[in-house]
Order: structure tokens, then C-alpha cells, then sequence
């Protein structure tokens, strides 16, 4: 009997990370409010990350070519969005502001 042949997404190889105990109960905690495992939780952060967390192509491109443009990789890419909605959210009214406009339509 011949194997059917694999697919990259058949494949699952078992990998393993260290971790501190602090990092691995924010994991544990953050999995089960979404009624995740932890694998599922991480498998989707990291997919998230890879993806442009699905975004359109017509989004994730343009996010894709600023990331290049400014010289950084995700990681430092992530922390420079987060980095700049800090200020959205200062200058815009503090959190929650687009929710708050829109409750006053």
C-alpha cells in the first residue's frame, strides 16, 4: 500500500520550547479565556504573525512593504504599531475613544 502524499499542513512536527513559569500561567490564562488549549493559543499567535492576521492581501501588502521600508522585522514591526496606537489613543481621548464615539451617534 503506497502513502498518500503530505501537504505542508499535514505535517505537524512536535517542538518544544522552554519557558519561564510566569510566561507559561499568562499562557495557560490568556488559552483558557478564549476556551483554547495553550497549543492552540500559540499555534494561532504565531500563525497570526506570519499571516498579518489574515488580513486582505490588499492590506497585509501595504503593511508588508512598510514593515521593509522602515528596516525592521515583526517583532520590532509589532512594537512600533503598538508604539504608535499609544499615541492615537493620548491624543484621541484615551482608550476606548472609538467606542465612545460611536455611543454618541
Amino acid at each position: 500500500m503506497q502513502d498518500m502524499p503530505r501537504t505542508p499542513t499535514d505535517e505537524k512536527p512536535v517542538v518544544s520550547f522552554r519557558m519561564t513559569s510566569t510566561l507559561t500561567d499568562w499562557l495557560r490564562a490568556v488559552a483558557t479565556a478564549r476556551g483554547w488549549s495553550m497549543n492552540e493559543y500559540l499555534v494561532g499567535v504565531l500563525d497570526g504573525l506570519r499571516t498579518w492576521w489574515r488580513l486582505p492581501a490588499m492590506l497585509s501588502d501595504v503593511i508588508e512593504a512598510d514593515r521593509k521600508a522602515m528596516g525592521m522585522d515583526q517583532f520590532d514591526y509589532i512594537g512600533h504599531l503598538l508604539a504608535r496606537r499609544y499615541n492615537e489613543i493620548r491624543d484621541q481621548g484615551g482608550p476606548g475613544f472609538e467606542k465612545k464615539a460611536k455611543g454618541h451617534k
